[in-house]
């Protein structure tokens, strides 16, 4: 029974992960876990196809290609960590501890990306927010840069510069 329990929260680990990519796919059992699934995630999280990518996988030799170009171009593009500990070969013969290995990366991952988006969109949201006026908008002092600059060009309005004749 705890075996089962267990494979259900890989299970919920993986749907989770497909409906936030927006991915209308329902997985019943960990080994329903393929190189599709894996090649979808890797290319709906990260955004890009996966390099090397047989197109028309027709047999398990390219399943294993496939999924091993996912993990190879995780390790080396993106987490610069080794991930010997998990073959293609293994995801695709159903090795639910590779599978469930492969499912935790892709889960960090996009947790990872998603704050780096909402810390950029917090960022940016900041960055547009006028530093001159408040809410009632009345304008607010100036900073000491823009109070420089706004007494040099006075001074410059006012000084009077000897012509030359």
């Amino acid at each position: 029974m705890g075996t089962q329990e267990g494979e259900r929260s890989w299970v919920d680990v993986a749907n989770d992960l497909l409906s936030r990519c927006n991915v209308n796919l329902r997985l019943r059992k960990l080994s329903d876990c393929n190189a599709d699934v894996f090649i979808t995630l890797y290319e709906n999280i990260l955004g890009e196809t996966v390099p090397d990518y047989i197109a028309l996988a027709c047999s398990q030799e390219d399943d294993v290609h496939n999924v091993q170009s996912v993990i190879d171009s995780l390790s080396l593009d993106y987490l610069q960590i080794s991930l010997s500990h998990i073959t293609g070969e293994n995801v695709v013969r159903g090795d639910k501890e590779s599978i469930k290995n492969l499912l935790e990366i892709f889960d960090g991952l996009l947790e990872y990306l998603n704050e780096e988006i909402n810390e950029e969109s917090q960022n940016g949201d900041e960055l547009n927010d006028s530093p001159n006026e408040d809410e009632g908008g009345k304008s607010k002092e100036p900073t000491s840069l823009e109070a420089t600059e706004q007494k040099n060009t006075q001074q410059e309005e006012t000084s009077v510069s000897p012509s030359v004749e």
